[in-house]
């Protein structure tokens, strides 16, 4: 009996443990399946709204694939167009390298021109500073010139004057030998200043008083020897006495008499002359090339055309002396930019080499163009048909999803129906342990009064044994 109880005890204690093990597993198994339900309930019904999606978006598929179609001939038209292009690229492109390649040669002999120009505006920029100078230096000139022009019409304008009461001066002088030597003296005072003559006159007006002296002391000796007062002797010494006196008186002017008819004879010649000189000193003289101080002083003509050139000789000099300076100033400017155009051909040459290369390069790229055209205008025709047959599929894809969308509806239902049942047997199976346990908890105890007394049965019979 005791080793029943034990077994059935052990038995009674697997069985409970076996029972709490396997409702705990169909417990979690019904809560996983409650879950698992739920979440296939809102799939489905995820699946039921895509499905409708799935539909509509079949049906804009089967629209759009029917215009893909359209699109796709459109396109088959544009890649016969584009392979047409590519042709006419694949020409441009060659052409194009050429001319790159006959730029590359231009921007070589650019860069060996820019370097002469480089240097010919260097060595122009040189001449325009000498120039610059030279011309500053002539402005300084022309300005001297300009004082020095002023002041000589300054001068010919005093000389003009000068020379004016000069010849004034003259004609007064003329007009009053003239007036006081007539011209019906002239013979006269010629006469009288030849030599031979005026010879006769100086031995005459020499002697002339020692007779007149004689010849009246003679007559006086005479009338004093009369003895006769107022005989013609005496008359006569008077005479004497007197023509003594007339010829001491006239022998000095006797005997200057011919030098004083040539001075006058020089003096009336000398007026003239003045007179002419001083006619011709104003008025010119052709004949010498000499213009006269009118002509000095002519505005036209003279020192005041002279001192208007100077001014424009100024003028001008400084109108060149600005223009040099604004040339060297540009000839900077242009050797400055010729330098800069020498570096730009440098660069240019080197940019039409890159070009004459990438120029081949899109030469080849054109022809690989062309053929990728043709393929692609190939490709294009079967996406054409391809796109057709998709238009005509989608049609039918667009029906199979009207049934898709039919089934997930009804997917939808059945899987909300799984999911009540499924929670209710998660609950049942949670509930039935707890249901269990008081009646558990009771075969436990009667297990454990029976395991008492098993014990003190046990050592009951030690004491028996060991009192025996």
């Amino acid at each position: 009996m005791r080793i029943a109880v034990i077994v059935l005890s052990v038995l009674l204690a697997a069985m409970v443990i076996l029972f709490f093990i396997v409702t705990g597993k169909i417990a979690a198994g019904a809560a996983e399946l409650a879950g698992g339900t739920t979440t296939a309930e809102d799939g489905s019904a995820a699946l039921a709204d895509g499905a409708g999606d799935l539909s509509s978006g079949a049906d804009k598929l089967a629209a759009g694939t029917e215009d893909l179609a359209a699109g796709a001939t459109t396109a088959h038209d544009g890649a016969q167009k584009l392979a047409a292009g590519a042709q006419s690229a694949a020409t441009g492109a060659a052409t194009l390298s050429e001319g790159a390649g006959a730029l590359a040669a231009g921007a070589s002999n650019a860069v060996a021109g820019a370097g002469k120009l480089s240097a010919g505006a260097q060595t122009a920029l040189s001449g325009a500073q000498d120039l610059q100078a030279g011309t500053t230096r002539a402005d300084a000139g022309a300005q001297s010139v300009l004082d020095g022009a002023t002041k000589l019409s300054a001068g010919v304008s005093g000389a003009h004057k000068i020379a004016s009461d000069l010849l004034a001066g003259a004609a007064e002088f003329t007009s009053k030998i003239d007036a006081a030597v007539p011209a019906a003296m002239i013979p006269k005072l010629q006469a009288l200043s030849d030599p031979t003559a005026a010879a006769g006159i100086k031995g005459a007006a020499a002697g002339a008083p020692a007779n007149s002296q004689m010849l009246a002391d003679k007559l006086a000796l005479l009338a004093a020897n009369d003895g006769v007062t107022g005989s013609d002797i005496d008359q006569l010494a008077l005479l004497a006495a007197g023509l003594d006196k007339q010829v001491d008186g006239i022998a000095g002017a006797a005997d200057a008499a011919p030098a004083l008819a040539a001075g006058t004879l020089a003096t009336v010649d000398a007026s003239k002359k003045l007179a002419g000189g001083a006619n011709a000193l104003v008025n010119g003289e052709p004949s010498l090339g000499w213009p006269g101080t009118v002509g000095l002083v002519d505005a036209q003509k003279g020192a005041p055309a002279l001192v208007a050139g100077a001014q424009t000789l100024k003028d001008g000099t400084s109108q060149l002396s600005a223009g040099a300076a604004k040339l060297s100033g540009g000839l900077q400017a242009l050797s400055s930019g010729a330098s800069t155009l020498h570096s730009g051909t440098i660069k240019l040459d080197s940019g039409a080499t890159s070009l004459s290369q990438g120029a081949v390069s899109l030469a080849e790229g054109a022809a690989t163009l062309q053929s990728g055209a043709s393929d692609l205008s190939s490709g294009v025709g079967d996406l054409s048909e391809g796109a057709a047959t998709v238009a005509e599929k989608t049609g039918e894809l667009a029906a199979g999803g009207d049934k898709i969308e039919a089934g997930a509806t009804d997917l939808a239902e059945g899987t909300g129906l799984i999911a009540d049942g499924s929670g209710t047997l998660a609950s049942a199976t949670a509930g039935a342990a707890p249901s269990t346990l008081p009646w558990m908890l009771g075969i436990g105890l009667v297990g454990l009064i029976a395991l008492g007394f098993w014990v003190g049965h046990r050592i009951s019979h030690r004491r028996a044994l060991a009192a025996a």
